[in-house]
């Protein structure tokens, strides 16, 4: 799935900078796409989080576009660009309200959402982000990505509550290709994204989530992945159906699935988990967590 990413974002900005974050090894495949696409990447051990902070210090671009790697672009999106600079918008993403893909059982896998794979209104997930970066460091520096509101939040929503003209793409269902959404504006199929795009690891490898159908969820995905990319370029892209819930009560969908949330943790309570967790680190791992916190604590002052 990786090279077909960085081969569609080619194929629309032959020029432009790719900067990559990978976690986990990788050197020889890392090469090739350096050679073959002319990205810059940088292998290391982090977490989401870390690695956005990271890539955002190393951007040198007036106007930024972030991306999952389990994303493939489907149409030109020069024309959001274009409205971000007319300011027409002042932030390109998609709204954090997905229904669950119909060929998976979430009430087993997520119960207390309701249905529901992703669900903040006003903001967005980090799959697709795009915004006038060097904008936002003028006025709130990386401390600015600190989101304010109290339910669990995404490291990212920071971005989605200091924008107030958002722009979203609408996620669609396709029944060919798994659990990924087409994510469309207007006629316009802009991008495909794949939900768990690291399904090896974070469903199948040593470290997985614990989930109950968490085999099924990863057969599930690998079926579609395997038929999406034995179709690319020429994808199926009928029968597709509406995930964004339009016929819902947004509002109160939320507040019935933060209700079943258990109570977000004081800091005392925050202080005692993350002290529970350290006790399990050897000395190399303790090291390693202390430098990313000073790291990121330091980047973001």
């Amino acid at each position: 799935m990786m090279r077909i990413h960085l081969q569609s974002i080619r194929r629309f900005f032959p020029t432009a900078p790719i900067l990559v974050s990978k976690k986990g090894g990788g050197y020889e495949e890392m090469e090739e796409y350096r050679t073959d696409f002319r990205i810059q990447y940088w292998i290391e051990e982090c977490n989401y989080s870390d690695a956005l902070l990271r890539l955002l210090g190393r951007c040198e671009t007036e106007y930024v576009c972030i991306l999952d790697h389990d994303t493939v672009l489907l149409a030109d999106p020069a024309y959001l660009l274009v409205g971000l600079v007319d300011r027409r918008w002042d932030m390109v993403g998609i709204e954090e309200r997905i229904r669950d893909h119909p060929a998976i059982n979430g009430a087993r896998l997520w119960p207390q959402n309701r249905g529901w794979m992703r669900l903040a209104p006003g903001y967005t997930d980090a799959t697709l982000l795009m915004f006038n970066f060097r904008e936002f460091m003028r006025r709130w520096g990386l401390r600015g990505l600190r989101p304010k509101k109290p339910f669990p939040p995404e490291f990212h929503y920071g971005i989605c509550e200091k924008h107030t003209q958002h722009k979203y793409l609408l996620p669609f269902h396709t029944p060919r290709y798994g659990i990924g959404n087409v994510l469309k504006d207007d006629d316009i199929a802009v991008l495909w994204h794949q939900w768990f795009g690291a399904y090896r690891t974070r469903l199948e490898g040593p470290e997985a989530d614990v989930l109950p159908g968490t085999r099924q969820l990863a057969g599930t995905i690998r079926q579609g992945e395997e038929v999406f990319l034995a179709d690319y370029p020429n994808l199926d892209l009928s029968n597709l159906t509406p995930a964004w819930g339009p016929n819902y009560d947004i509002h109160a969908e939320r507040r019935e699935v933060l209700r079943a949330l258990p109570p977000y943790p004081g800091l005392l309570e925050q202080l005692k988990t993350r002290l529970n967790r350290w006790r399990h680190y050897n000395i190399r791992k303790f090291v390693l967590h202390a430098i990313r916190w000073v790291e990121r604590w330091w980047r973001m002052l």
